[in-house]
Order: structure tokens, then C-alpha cells, then sequence
């Protein structure tokens, strides 16, 4: 099975986050506040999910929330960390930099937990081509940063 449509996908869908710091930045602009324009990215993202849910007519064990470890409750505030920090950064780096910045650390942070099997990824060896693929996308992050 093929994973050039699944790969498409990813990048269409990185395409289009790029845009989101940008207008979140002008929201925080134009209300007078960061927090407040996360805050409304938030509540956005639910109604958003709530629809989604609904209308696939998926569900949900919700009782098992109750027994969930604490560290699984973290992946909403991650969420929120990034909007609030993106939409902070955004003015000041530009998208392009700034993305990246994010994918220089999602290549990090992922192989890092590829390596060691973290968050339920299977464990992956650290290989060369691995190492070589950071090192390209930090070599991106100093071509975008002198650039700019």
C-alpha cells in the first residue's frame, strides 16, 4: 500500500496550518489580547470537534476519561501552548521561519520519541539518514533566519 496519499495529505494539511498564527496574531491584535485570541481559537476547535462528532455519529467510552493517566490530559494544553505561542510569534519571525523553527523541533522531538518508543510510537533506530534529515531542516531554520 502506497503512503503518497497519506503524505499529500500531511502536507496539504501543513500548507493550510501555516495561515492559522497569522490570523490568530490578527485576532490578539484586534481584540487587545494573546490570550483571549487563544481562547478563541480554543472555543473555535470545539464547536468545530462537537460538530465533527456529531455528524459522523461517532462514539466516545467517556467513562474512561476518569481513568485516564494524568499525562494524557497534556495533548489539549499542548494544543493551546501552540496556538498561544504561534500567534506570540508569528509578528516576529514570519510564517516561514517560524514553521520552520516547528518542524525543526517536531524532527527532534519525533525522532527522540521514535528512538525511544514515547507517547505509543513504536521504537525506531537512529540511523544517518535520520540525523541527516535534522540537520537539513536546521540548515533551513539559518537560511530562513538570515533571510529574514
Amino acid at each position: 500500500m502506497s503512503k503518497l496519499p497519506y503524505i499529500l495529505c500531511a502536507v496539504v494539511i501543513g500548507a493550510i496550518l501555516t495561515i492559522q498564527p497569522g490570523l490568530n496574531a490578527n485576532v490578539a491584535q484586534r481584540i487587545g489580547s494573546p490570550f483571549g485570541a487563544g481562547l478563541m481559537s480554543v472555543i473555535e476547535s470545539v464547536i468545530v470537534a462537537l460538530v465533527l462528532f456529531f455528524v459522523t455519529r461517532e462514539t466516545a467510552t467517556w467513562s474512561a476519561t476518569l481513568s485516564m493517566p494524568w499525562y494524557l490530559w497534556l495533548a489539549g494544553s499542548i494544543g493551546t501552548i501552540f496556538v498561544v505561542a504561534t500567534l506570540w510569534l508569528a509578528p516576529i519571525l514570519g510564517a516561514a521561519l517560524l514553521f520552520a523553527a516547528i518542524v525543526a523541533g517536531q524532527m527532534i522531538g519525533s525522532t527522540t520519541a521514535d528512538l525511544l518508543g514515547l507517547s505509543g510510537h513504536q521504537g525506531q533506530s537512529f540511523d544517518p539518514w535520520r540525523i541527516a534529515g535534522i540537520g537539513l531542516v536546521l540548515a533551513g531554520v539559518l537560511v530562513f533566519q538570515r533571510a529574514g
